[in-house]
């Protein structure tokens, strides 16, 4: 069975995806570590400690804020380039039982389903993650509910873990 879509990407689309992708990526842990490193930054401050422990707290809490801050600017950088280089912000998606096919503008890609290593299901998008920082992103008010329901049952008889 084959199922074709036209995917239409836009610069809210591409927003929404990187978002998506930068909280799940930092995950809740990571809120809380920052958190803790700033509640302690500030107990040291407010008792005048000048330390080198107080200065190693606020080089962490600096470090980890422009992680997150870089982590979701990379991505969201990357896909408005790639969006302009596209021109027609359009590209067919093609999914049949053993592998995925995009094209737009700028080419084509096919990849087996075994490639797709989780399928992150978010209000508007869902991702393909094909690593721990690489994904295709397929905007949901392009993409029917038969559809859908094709893509995770592909990415999970392939291997793929399906994370809503």
């Amino acid at each position: 069975m084959a199922y074709e879509t036209t995917l239409i990407y836009t610069e809210r689309v591409l927003r929404d995806a990187a978002r998506a992708f930068w909280r799940r990526s930092l995950g809740i842990g990571f809120v809380i570590a920052l958190v803790v490193v700033a509640l302690g930054l500030v107990m040291l401050v407010a008792q005048g400690d000048a330390s080198w422990f107080a200065g190693a707290l606020a080089m962490i809490l600096f470090t980890a804020m422009s992680f997150a801050v870089a982590l979701y600017f990379t991505h969201y950088r990357h896909a408005l380039s790639k969006l302009r280089r596209m021109g027609d912000a359009r590209a067919v998606f093609l999914a049949d039982d053993s592998s995925f096919t995009f094209t737009s503008n700028l080419g084509t890609a096919s990849l087996p389903w075994s490639s797709v290593k989780a399928l992150w299901q978010f209000d508007t998008v869902w991702l393909l993650l094909y690593s721990k920082a690489q994904f295709s992103t397929l905007p949901l008010d392009c993409v029917s509910e038969e559809l859908r329901s094709f893509v995770a049952e592909r990415v999970r008889l392939a291997g793929g873990r399906v994370a809503a």
